[in-house]
């Protein structure tokens, strides 16, 4: 698998607050936006920002499947295991400086 690495100095500049921010996700996802309001001008600190916001949106469509009545009880319950591990994987990613998604929503870029 071909890893890309952001550059050195915006990683080493930018690493505390995107890696702070991507640690405070796996207990409040809302904090997705941190990065973009003191990291504005990183590519390392949008790229995150955008893996946090997808860990997000998914939180919210686990919390509406729930709401439907015997598919939500077992799909819900899923769905949130994969938010915790893909927040986890995200602090782990930031954390190394690699550009790496989540796994399966990774790919979308919604914060350019």
């Amino acid at each position: 698998m071909n890893e890309t690495y952001f550059d050195q100095s915006d990683v080493e500049q930018n690493k505390t607050m995107v890696l702070l921010s991507a640690i405070l996700q796996i207990f409040i996802p809302i904090l997705f936006f941190l990065p973009l309001v003191c990291c504005q001008n990183s590519s390392y600190g949008k790229f995150y920002a955008n893996q946090g916001l997808l860990i997000l949106l998914l939180y919210i469509a686990s919390s509406v499947v729930l709401v439907i009545p015997i598919l939500g009880w077992i799909a819900g319950p899923i769905i949130g295991i994969a938010n915790l591990v893909f927040a986890i994987m995200n602090a782990v990613n930031a954390n190394s400086g690699v550009r790496k998604g989540i796994p399966i929503l990774g790919g979308i870029e919604l914060i350019k």
